[in-house]
């Protein structure tokens, strides 16, 4: 007994410090987690500097579905979708996808949404494009469209047989994507919307969705209304933890269909997956030393944990923590046709507005299925890249003010309210010491109302990119500003308010 005491003893201090007696590096490693998936655990990891200082991200969807090109991202799903749901024809459209799907491609038996993936070939992709765009739109972080909904992938992975590497275009694009704009010094990630994959696709004998040759990109024979199971998050899972090791993403972007395990059956698979993947990457970002950022959306986590993402409703006040809201360039979120882009002074509104309240901007590009970008995109992201050379200063690394202003800038959610907006709005943001007030509106008087600006008490006002001296009155807790004859800069000015040395 004593002998084999012994030899256990022994066993044991091998495989903890190795044959030389020394703490293995794999033990080493082991006692370096500091992380795991309850909440002190994760709200514990900060938001780094880069990100809460950098303001604007870019994201874009890019699938399959931009063949079709019809509607929305969607397409997918609600080609095959019941169709008596309401979700699946708006009120100004004439078809159903299935509708327009039968008459322009033939039966879903026998072109299916799989036929899309030889078609989408991204001929003319060019990674180093996009990423010298994004440079000049003076983003700070980018995220590669790594996986939708529709589950196809678009790296080459060994969880997703479905993907881009050996199908479609043959290429990897959330590689060639990250080594293209690390090369420009953004950091860079991926965007996954997989968490909603399970219950993407319905399921009919006249479907090809019933054909199990297809279950790498549809997914196992599921009935209309069944819940996930544990391996649905262990597959999800799966395919994030194979992002965070073949690319180490600065950012990761989780859509909120993550959430609909929970929101419609009460079943905390995904929920729990999603905390198992938080601490794995924040324990990653610990060996690679670097700090790395997650966003989420919905109730997939709990506020003070990562960075909460609103999509596109603007935080009320002003939230403590840094947060993101993101919008579409255009309205769309995949390429569906030559659709224009939003006027850039409208995009900036949302962009200030986000800063002022401690919020990032991750603004959603759509590219063609040839891979090329739409020139007024392109012109989009361009002239975003000018005003921020300008303004720059009161932007980037800024922080909020006692209060964020006054009126209303304007959302971008879409349609006519793009243009709804005070013309007497103001914005603030503040930086070492420095007060900067947003405008959207030249007033004909030449008098800018500066509201509760009094409480800074400035010394100074100067126009952005001038150190001209404005001349300017004190109205109470108002500020009335002369402004100059000739206006300086474009779309959304600001004023730089300093105090006497």
């Amino acid at each position: 007994m004593k002998r084999l005491f012994a030899y256990v003893t022994v066993i044991l201090v091998v495989l903890l410090f190795g044959c030389d007696g020394k703490e293995s590096k794999s033990s080493k490693k082991e006692t370096l987690k500091p992380y795991n998936s309850n909440h002190e655990s994760i709200a514990s990891y900060d938001v780094p500097d880069w990100y809460s200082d950098g303001k604007l991200g870019i994201f874009m969807h890019l699938s399959a579905f931009s063949v079709p090109a019809y509607r929305n991202e969607w397409y997918p799903r609600h080609i095959y979708y019941a169709e008596d749901n309401p979700t699946i024809i708006h009120r100004e459209w004439t078809k159903t996808f299935r509708e327009h799907h039968i008459e322009t491609y033939g039966p879903l038996n026998e072109f299916g949404y799989k036929d899309f993936i030889p078609m989408f070939r991204l001929e003319e992709f060019d990674a180093g494009y996009y990423a010298d765009l994004i440079k000049k739109a003076g983003a700070s972080y980018f995220a590669a469209p790594a996986v939708h909904h529709d589950g196809f992938a678009m790296w080459d992975s060994e969880v997703i047989d479905w993907n881009a590497s050996e199908m479609g275009p043959k290429r990897d694009v959330v590689g060639e994507l990250t080594k293209a704009m690390r090369k420009q010094g953004i950091k860079t990630g991926v965007s996954t919307h997989y968490g909603r994959h399970w219950k993407y696709y319905t399921f009919r004998p006249e479907f090809d969705t019933w054909n199990q040759a297809y279950e790498g990109l549809y997914g196992k024979r599921r009935g209309d209304t069944d819940p996930p199971n544990p391996e649905d998050a262990l597959k999800w899972e799966r395919v994030m933890n194979e992002l965070v090791d073949l690319y180490q993403p600065d950012y990761v972007f989780v859509d909120g269909g993550i959430c609909d395990a929970y929101a419609e059956y009460k079943k905390t698979y995904f929920r729990d997956a999603m905390y198992r993947v938080v601490a794995r990457y924040y324990n990653k970002s610990v060996d690679w030393d670097k700090q790395v950022v997650l966003s989420w959306k919905r109730d997939a986590m709990l506020k003070g944990e990562a960075v909460y993402d609103t999509e596109k409703n603007p935080e009320e006040g002003i939230p403590s923590r840094s947060w993101q809201a993101h919008y579409t360039a255009n309205g769309s979120w995949a390429y569906s046709g030559e659709k224009g882009a939003y006027p850039v002074n409208a995009v900036l509104r949302c962009f200030v507005d986000l800063v002022s309240r401690n919020g990032n901007l991750l603004l959603n590009i759509a590219p063609r299925p040839d891979g090329t970008l739409d020139k007024a995109q392109e012109n989009l992201l361009l002239e975003f890249g000018q005003w921020l050379k300008l303004n720059n200063e009161g932007i980037k690394g800024s922080k909020p003010w006692d209060t964020y202003g006054e009126g209303k800038f304007n959302s971008l959610r879409g349609g006519s309210n793009i243009n709804e907006y005070d013309t007497n709005a103001i914005r603030y943001t503040q930086k070492d010491g420095i007060l900067y007030a947003w405008f959207v509106t030249w007033p004909e008087s030449g008098e800018l109302i500066l509201p509760h600006a009094g409480k800074f008490n400035p010394a100074k006002i100067a126009p952005l990119g001038d150190d001209v001296s404005l001349k300017y009155t004190r109205n109470g807790e108002n500020i009335v500003v002369e402004l100059p004859d000739e206006q300086f800069g474009q779309y959304v000015w600001g004023l730089k308010l300093t105090k006497s040395l």
